[in-house]
């Protein structure tokens, strides 16, 4: 099987974050899309290994971060290469509250959901949201998951869905 393939699917860039004790984390994800429109629902995949799982766990809500072309990359490398469990990555990264939720002050906009039911699989937990709130933050172009290879030359984490070993 050539995974190679797999990058020929349609991903954006996300940070996805929640409250860990009255303090915001989060993580980078490439998985998440809408699921209807009527209500709005949006379903986004956790490792189970990411301490942003455990999070959306206990608070029953998660917010997306679209990250645009133009974004710092750093937020990338904070979000993505760094544990919630060691790091308040928020620390690092400009945030704004909306919809009661930390997002990334910098991303194109953000979507807000509470958790209306979830899926498990071997590794990840697919998390499904009632949209709360969302809104565009700033003019750019979101950033799909190919540029982030084949522009900014970015690698995935392990625990991301498609991470190949080298």
């Amino acid at each position: 099987m050539n995974n190679n393939a797999l990058y020929q699917l349609s991903y954006g860039v996300y940070v996805v974050s929640t409250w860990d004790k009255g303090r915001g984390t989060g993580c980078i994800a490439n998985s998440a899309m809408q699921i209807t429109s009527q209500p709005a629902t949006i379903a986004v995949s956790i490792n189970h290994d990411n301490y942003t799982n455990q999070c959306i766990q206990d608070t029953g809500k998660f917010a997306i971060s679209i990250l645009g072309e133009h974004c710092n990359p750093g937020v990338i490398g904070t979000f993505g290469f760094k544990s919630g469990r060691d790091n308040n990555k928020f620390d690092e990264v400009q945030q704004a509250v909306k919809g009661f939720l930390p997002v990334v002050a910098d991303a194109c906009g953000y979507i807000v959901c509470e958790v209306i039911d979830k899926m498990e699989t071997s590794t990840h937990t697919v998390f499904l949201g009632k949209v709360l709130d969302a809104d565009v933050l700033k003019q750019d172009v979101p950033m799909t998951y190919a540029y982030y290879h084949n522009v900014i030359k970015g690698k995935s984490p392990k625990n991301a869905p498609t991470y190949i070993a080298e």
